[in-house]
């Protein structure tokens, strides 16, 4: 390092020298300086800025496109749905009116015996006219004549008179009392009109209840389509629940598909070849995996098949007969598969009791009989388990199709989520560049503040100089 030194020997007053000299060199550059820290600060901060600004603009992107994707996904399960609920709305009202004809029969003949038995009130047999006057001139007539022959002529005339009198009151109390007859009668039938009018009544508001069900899926139906915020807001929490519900369902369905593949791993070894390796896993394994796989799938073609999921498009279009020759042969293959499971669960069983066998010495009789009892339990369970665990491992179907429907949108807000930290994060590294490169130019300017003030101070000098000389020229003009 002595070959540097300006001044051999005097190490200090060399630094001195050289730091003296790399002021003025650096004052004098300044300008440049400066410029290459600026240059270099827009680089690197600029650079982050714009990747920044690019983020933003593809979370928008995403957001806008995974937005136009609820709302067409909500409007076209809306529509499904209205159309369910008018084929529902539909066979309701064809079974609430179906009867309403026999109904209407019903009421219309009771109404009818209503209006005969009315008219059947109506008719009383009146009264003879003048009877009752004819009766008194008669009595009073008796009494007035002296002639036998006429006394007794009206006499046999007021009995008669009397007589027809009585006879009338008979027939006037039977149609009366056949009057209260009918009218009590009539009870019953305004009971059974009264019942036909709730029925009629109770038909009229399940079909009005019925059209409000449509009014409110129209409501729905129109704030999604006019792309509403509540809607959209909407919109993405269920499908969100319908992500996080699917995903918890379909965990749930791996932990028993690693028990169905433990359960038939151990017996599959016996079946085939041993000593086999497929990208580092036993054949064993591998055939273990190909088995629930194959249950997975008979178990999506099953429901594809009986029209509960919708992941193919082309099974959903086949023909009736085409769609039951799936739904059979899956449901066969899951038969098949369950059965055979069910077969490697007790193979299984045998061969841990036989590596056991020859691990440990035979017990006592008693210890015999108690360990074979509980063999035969643990071997019915096996197998058991072994042929319910396709079937349920088929179910998972469902979940998987709800999984991939909702995973778009899930998606779509964890790469928004990302996009914005990351729109944040470069914003925020950008502005710690901008402040440093700042520090920066001004540890520069702290560095040659000396020459910097010497500078301004002999310019001071020459702008006061010739000020105070023109001012000494005019006071001597």
């Amino acid at each position: 390092m002595e070959y540097l030194y300006i001044v051999p020997g005097m190490p200090g007053v060399s630094i001195a020298i050289l730091v003296l000299f790399s002021m003025i060199f650096l004052f004098f550059a300044r300008e440049p300086v400066h410029k290459m820290i600026q240059a270099m600060s827009d680089g690197s901060a600029g650079g982050l800025r714009k990747l920044a600004e690019w983020t933003k603009k593809s979370a928008e992107a995403m957001r806008e496109k995974d937005k136009k994707v609820l709302l067409e996904s909500g409007v076209a399960k809306m529509q499904g749905e209205i159309l369910q609920e008018f084929s529902r709305i539909d066979a309701a009202n064809t079974k609430s009116l179906s009867g309403y004809p026999k109904i209407q029969l019903r009421l219309d003949e009771s109404i009818s015996r209503i209006e005969r038995d009315y008219e059947d009130c109506g008719q009383v047999s009146p009264m003879a006219p003048g009877w009752s006057e004819v009766v008194e001139s008669i009595a009073k007539a008796q009494g007035s004549t002296t002639d036998r022959i006429i006394e007794k002529m009206l006499g046999e005339i007021h009995k008669s008179a009397v007589a027809g009198e009585k006879k009338a009151l008979s027939e006037f109390r039977d149609a009366t009392s056949k009057r209260h007859k009918i009218l009590t009668a009539m009870a019953p039938v305004w009971k059974r009109v009264e019942k036909l009018g709730k029925d009629v009544g109770n038909q009229v508001d399940k079909v009005m209840e019925n059209g409000r069900n449509i009014e409110k899926y129209m409501t729905q139906y129109e704030k999604i389509s006019a792309a509403e915020p509540e809607s959209v807001d909407l919109l993405s929490s269920k499908v969100t629940k319908l992500f996080i519900i699917s995903l918890i369902v379909i965990c749930v369905g791996l932990v028993g598909a690693f028990i169905n593949f433990n359960l038939i791993a151990l017996p599959m070894s016996e079946l085939v070849p041993a000593g086999v390796r497929v990208a580092g896993m036993a054949v064993s394994e591998v055939s273990a995996l190909v088995i629930v796989a194959l249950e997975l799938v008979l178990g999506i073609f099953l429901f594809e098949a009986m029209g509960v999921t919708h992941t193919f498009p082309q099974i959903a279009n086949m023909t009736r007969g085409k769609r039951k020759i799936i739904l059979y042969g899956a449901l066969f293959g899951l038969l098949f598969l369950s059965s055979v499971e069910a077969s490697l669960a007790v193979l299984r069983e045998n061969l841990a009791e036989a590596k056991t066998a020859l691990d440990i010495s035979l017990a006592g009789g008693v210890a015999q009989i108690t360990q074979s009892l509980n063999s035969n339990i643990t071997v019915i369970g096996q197998a058991l388990l072994g042929f319910v665990l396709p079937w349920i491992l088929a179910v998972i179907a469902i979940p998987l199709e709800m999984f991939i429907e909702a995973s778009q949108h899930a998606f779509a807000r964890i790469y928004n989520i990302v996009i914005t930290l990351l729109c944040h994060l470069a914003n925020g590294i950008a502005y710690l560049i901008e402040s440093l490169f700042k520090i920066l130019m001004h540890i520069f300017d702290i560095y040659i503040v000396v020459p910097a003030q010497i500078a301004n101070l002999i310019a001071g000098k020459r702008a006061a100089t010739p000020r105070g000389h023109s001012g000494a020229t005019a006071v001597a003009s």
